[in-house]
């Protein structure tokens, strides 16, 4: 097996593993939406440590596949990979991977888009709340001291003593 046949069993196995690694990232984005859309904080911190594992996963893969064209001769970035397939022979299977972690990619990214809008959403209304209730405890501490007691002061009524 030549150099350039192993490298290229290696950028198809490495976009294999990318595949399948962005799929369960995409899956994850919906079930994160979904986990928003319900307010399940329990569900959600669960699925942020799952992807931030598989966001690390992505990027140790990329890198590979770029040191692998880089190793080929060619760019280590996307154009690299575009002019790898448009050079290299018999890459159906490679183009074919190639265009699905790219649908996947660009699928991902507007989950995450649409779950970053409905995270500053439900932030909005978080500080909305709190603005509220903070407008509440200044008027109420205008009228109660630390001690809890009325600091509001009162005149005694006729033929009451103030003590």
């Amino acid at each position: 097996m030549n150099t350039r046949s192993s490298g290229h069993t290696a950028i198809q196995q490495c976009l294999q593993e990318e595949v399948s690694i962005m799929s369960s990232l995409a899956e994850l984005l919906k079930q994160e939406q979904s986990a928003l859309i319900e307010s399940d904080v329990v569900q959600l911190n669960d699925l942020t440590q799952s992807k931030g594992q598989l966001v690390v996963k992505m990027n140790e893969l990329e890198k590979k596949r770029n040191r692998f064209l880089d190793e080929l001769g060619f760019n280590a970035d996307i154009d690299g990979m575009q002019a790898y397939l448009q050079q290299a022979g018999d890459t159906a299977d490679v183009s074919r991977d190639w265009d699905a972690l790219l649908q996947l990619t660009l699928q991902a990214k507007e989950d995450n888009r649409t779950n970053g809008t409905l995270i500053n959403r439900r932030l909005s209304v978080n500080q909305a709340t709190l603005n509220l209730l903070q407008q509440n405890t200044n008027q109420a501490g205008s009228m109660y001291g630390p001690n809890g007691q009325s600091t509001v002061k009162t005149t005694p009524g006729k033929g009451y003593v103030a003590t």
